[in-house]
């Protein structure tokens, strides 16, 4: 799997090939200041999602008062 790593600026101009690239089976590395940011992978490719899996501190909670600043969240649970 051939890995590209962009800046996130780069990555704002050219997410559509990025995201090609991701879907062909490459990997896609944003970071910032050196910094992985995000990476993109093949929607396909379950040994990709199984080797770095999401962790709970990715998603916000009950407690991170900016995941409830939106309206219309309060029926939702």
């Amino acid at each position: 799997m051939r890995t590209h790593r962009v800046n996130i600026d780069q990555a704002k101009d050219q997410l559509s090939d990025l995201i090609a690239a991701a879907a062909e089976g490459g990997e896609v590395i944003i970071v910032q200041d050196n910094k992985p940011l995000a990476r993109l992978v093949s929607a396909t490719d379950a040994p990709a999602y199984k080797s770095l899996p999401p962790t709970s501190a990715e998603f916000s909670s009950e407690e991170e008062s900016l995941a409830w600043d939106s309206d219309g969240w309060e029926n939702v649970a």
